[in-house]
């Protein structure tokens, strides 16, 4: 057997796979550490480019969602403000109809008076719901001329697509004079609200469908960029061992050229 002093091979061998499992070690408890298995892009290049457009994916109908849940928000607002408006509206309607009773309330009678006051007032009290109705911001009324319902309103569903109430124009308040009139009041705003209703069950089935794709878009991504921790864990055990093992084989090969002493005494 012959010895070398310059060149121990063995160990340089042995330092070489304490090197490479070193390496594989610092991986795998990259991986453990962070849950996942495409950690860096030289990990997977193509899975890392995937895990990308996967994750863009998911933020994009995350937030297509919440515009949709804020446009049905907007939608109940209205929708509210109109159903207390009908309440009005059709109490306009009785009044009216006993103004318009001139036997029983003659014009300047006390019951003639009194039901133009009401119906003043009711008329008041529908401008005022329609004015000061808003989400959000005060700016942001849902009703008037100055409102999302003043025109279309606009929803980005997902990839810039809008859903839009057919609403347009929004509500206008009227001024109730007559039975004939409270009964057209009542009929605009059964249309508006049947609209409404439509536009937020479109919007609603846009929330569920891509409550759907965001989560089959997570499992997707988890295939791809998630480690399997069991494995991973076993790695760091394995490649544990192998280390100090190759410590203990390196101590053991250093050893080994010692004998070349032997040949001084």
């Amino acid at each position: 057997m012959s010895y070398s002093l310059n060149t121990n091979a063995a160990s340089a061998n042995i330092v070489a796979n304490i090197a490479i499992s070193q390496t594989k070690m610092h991986k795998a408890m990259e991986q453990a550490s962070s849950g996942l298995r495409v950690v860096n892009a030289a990990d997977d290049a193509a899975g890392m480019a995937l895990h990308g457009s996967l994750q863009g994916q998911i933020k994009a109908v995350q937030a297509a969602t919440r515009n949709a849940q804020d446009g049905v928000s907007i939608l109940q607002t209205a929708d509210g403000a109109l159903a207390e408006i009908t309440q009005l509206v059709q109490r306009a309607y009785q009044v009216a109809l006993a103004l318009e009773n001139t036997a029983a309330n003659p014009s300047g009678s006390d019951g003639a008076v009194a039901a133009q006051s009401e119906l003043d007032s009711l008329n008041d009290a529908v401008a005022f719901i329609m004015d000061n109705t808003y989400w959000g911001t005060q700016s942001n009324t849902v009703l008037d001329s100055a409102g999302a319902l003043s025109g279309d309103l606009a929803v980005s569903a997902i990839n810039g697509n809008l859903v839009t109430n057919t609403a347009s124009g929004g509500y206008t308040a009227p001024t109730i004079a007559d039975s004939s009139g409270a009964y057209d009041e009542l009929t605009t705003i059964a249309t508006l609200r049947a609209q409404i209703g439509g536009t937020q069950a479109e919007l609603e089935g846009i929330i569920a469908s891509n409550t759907v794709a965001v989560a089959n878009l997570q499992a997707s991504d988890s295939r791809v960029a998630d480690a399997d921790m069991p494995s991973v864990i076993s790695d760091v055990v394995r490649l544990g061992i192998l280390g100090q093992a190759g410590n203990a084989m390196l101590a053991q090969a250093n050893q080994a050229n010692q004998a070349v002493l032997r040949l001084l005494q």
